[in-house]
């Protein structure tokens, strides 16, 4: 074991040592124990006296020649340079940090540091800005190469914004080829989590582009691809991929073309994936096969938030079924089925959907065709439903009576949870605007209608619906004027354009003694607003009266050949229009040119 050991040592020595000066058998010369760290270890007082000595001593050994050692000098031998040499890359310790040139030399000797290699020669800014140098999380140095490649000019505002969480790259123009550019850097950006291309011309083969950045992208959480072109292949492709997706919370896919075929794709996504809370098809082309696999789907998931399946072509049938599958849901909370074609049955089979629906908090049925003889169902289900606390029911039928009979259902559920309802281009009674009144201070409920129809007008008996303010609120304030015996130039300067703000408006009015409800007042500001102002001249300008008289609608003419109101029999200012011969008023001075033509002919 002895003799083993001694020859593995005798040849670890050989082997290992870079120089051998002993042959095998000679006796080896005895060498000086290597010096410690510390000897080398200058104090500050002796700093530049040891330099001093090192440099000395190397003169001379380098001549051959032995001299005495002064008392303040230290000896240093050739191993000691080596391992100086070795430990410190070729200077001494105390001149580390010394901002010296990059060698030392004294008389005879030169040690140039260049020579020598060592791993702590590193980059400062590679080590503290990796992103920078070493990986682009971003994908800027891709999208570029990539255009080069492709022959194509970068998008800068995309390059820009590569690192912002929110990308909006709205109407970009990008089409096949930028997309396919841009899904390539998608792929390993770690920054963008919202991505926004709407209207950018996506066609199928863009859709599968993206559908590789979806896959490998863990970060993005809402993806947005509305008014692209799609179409259906283009939709199958993203659902495949949805399917298995464990990171998007939201897919917008409005308006791309999506035919019905695609039905079954959706509900296998709705059916397997945990985590999309908002999905968006509105205004595409799904009909009434889409419908009943969307029926199965709202049947089946629980996780689903948000769903907007308006302007598709599911007529009623399809619509029914929809409504069959909200019956039975157990997680949506907001759900829009604008321009759906409800109609009567599918109105019913919505109201019985809020009897049961337990998790909706917003429905939007605008435009559905709801007859008056409908509402009575919805009405039905907004009073068993203590959970919905928007409905928009805006643009049906069932004008004033069917929105009355909605309020009272609102009113007799005390466990209503509903503050908002929108009752867009309908006009609604007295009664109503009472119980809106009562239950906006009650509940604080915000109703949203077209105005207060009252049954009989005190001024002119029998008044038409108000709808004729709706269709010309200009013309109706004007009568409303009239009946009130009010001269609307004496109210307003005509001469001279003033701006006036709304509530400055509704003092001249209210002062004048002009008698017109709230609501149609509201509906008046609207239109004559510009800017913030009321550009009040645009009454005396309507029926083409350039120059601002106040138009009379009836009257009689007097013995001095004025006109006389009727109401209050005083004579009207001498600016008003004069009626011709025949007792009609001339309409404008377009008329008046045509009258002149047909009598020339």
């Amino acid at each position: 074991m002895t003799a083993y050991l001694s020859v593995g040592t005798d040849l670890q020595r050989r082997v290992l040592s870079p120089l051998l000066e002993n042959p095998e058998g000679e006796e080896e010369e005895e060498h000086p124990k290597a010096p410690t760290l510390e000897e080398y270890i200058a104090r500050p007082a002796t700093r530049g006296t040891s330099r001093q000595a090192f440099m000395t001593e190397a003169a001379n050994d380098s001549d051959g020649s032995d001299h005495e050692q002064k008392p303040d000098q230290q000896h240093v031998s050739s191993e000691d340079i080596t391992l100086n040499i070795a430990i410190n890359g070729g200077c001494f310790l105390d001149d580390i940090n010394s901002d010296e040139e990059d060698s030392i030399s004294d008389g005879s000797l030169s040690i140039p540091t260049d020579d020598f290699d060592t791993d702590l020669e590193i980059d400062d800014d590679q080590w503290l800005n990796p992103s920078k140098t070493d990986h682009d999380t971003t994908g800027r140095t891709k999208y570029i190469k990539v255009c080069n490649d492709m022959g194509i000019s970068p998008v800068s505002y995309f390059v820009k914004n590569l690192e912002q969480r929110e990308l909006k790259m709205r109407f970009h123009g990008l089409g096949p080829l930028g997309i396919k550019a841009i899904s390539i850097p998608l792929e390993t950006n770690t920054n963008i989590e919202i991505l926004n291309l709407q209207g950018n011309g996506i066609d199928a083969q863009g859709a599968k582009s993206l559908c590789r950045v979806l896959r490998e992208n863990l970060f993005l959480t809402e993806v947005v691809l509305s008014e692209n072109k799609i179409g259906t292949e283009g939709a199958i492709s993203l659902c495949q991929f949805l399917k298995g997706n464990r990171n998007l919370f939201k897919v917008d896919l409005t308006a791309n073309e999506i035919g019905d075929s695609a039905g079954q794709c959706f509900y296998e996504v709705l059916k397997g994936n945990p985590v999309l809370k908002e999905l968006i098809l509105a205004n595409n082309c799904l009909e009434e096969n889409s419908a009943k696999w969307l029926k199965e789907s709202l049947t089946d998931n629980e996780n689903l938030e948000v769903l907007d399946l308006s302007w598709n072509q599911f007529k009623t049938r399809g619509a029914v079924c929809i409504c069959e599958g909200l019956q039975e849901n157990v997680g949506l909370k907001r759900f829009k089925l604008v321009m759906a074609g409800l109609g009567k049955s599918g109105a019913e089979a919505m109201g019985t959907a809020l009897k049961q629906n337990r998790t909706l908090q917003e429905l939007d049925i605008s435009f559905n065709r709801i007859p008056i003889e409908a509402a009575g169902a919805i009405a039905a289900g907004v009073r068993e439903n203590d959970t919905l606390k928007t409905l928009k029911i805006g643009n049906n039928p069932f004008e004033s009576n069917g929105a009355m009979v909605i309020l009272q259902a609102v009113d007799q559920n005390e466990n209503s949870a509903i503050t908002f309802l929108d009752f867009s281009n309908m006009m609604v009674k007295i009664e109503f605007a009472e119980i809106e009144s009562r239950l906006a201070e009650s509940r604080g409920l915000r109703v949203v209608n077209e105005g207060v129809l009252p049954e009989v007008h005190p001024k002119n008996g029998n008044y038409a619906r108000l709808s004729a303010f709706r269709r010309d609120p200009i013309e109706t304030f004007k009568k409303y004027a009239e009946f009130s015996g009010v001269n609307l130039e004496d109210v307003f300067n005509c001469k001279k354009k003033v701006k006036i703000d709304a509530v400055e408006f509704k003092t001249l009015i209210k002062g004048s003694g002009i008698d017109i409800p709230d609501q149609h007042m509201t509906v008046l500001i609207r239109t004559l607003e510009n800017d913030g102002f009321i550009c009040y001249w645009k009454i005396f300008e309507e029926n083409g009266n350039d120059q601002g008289h106040h138009v009379s609608f009836s009257g009689t003419i007097d013995e001095k050949g004025q006109e006389t109101d009727k109401n209050r029999n005083r004579p009207k200012s001498k600016d008003s229009p004069k009626l011709d011969n025949s007792g009609a008023k001339p309409k404008s001075a377009k008329a008046k040119k045509k009258k002149e033509k047909k009598k020339k002919t």
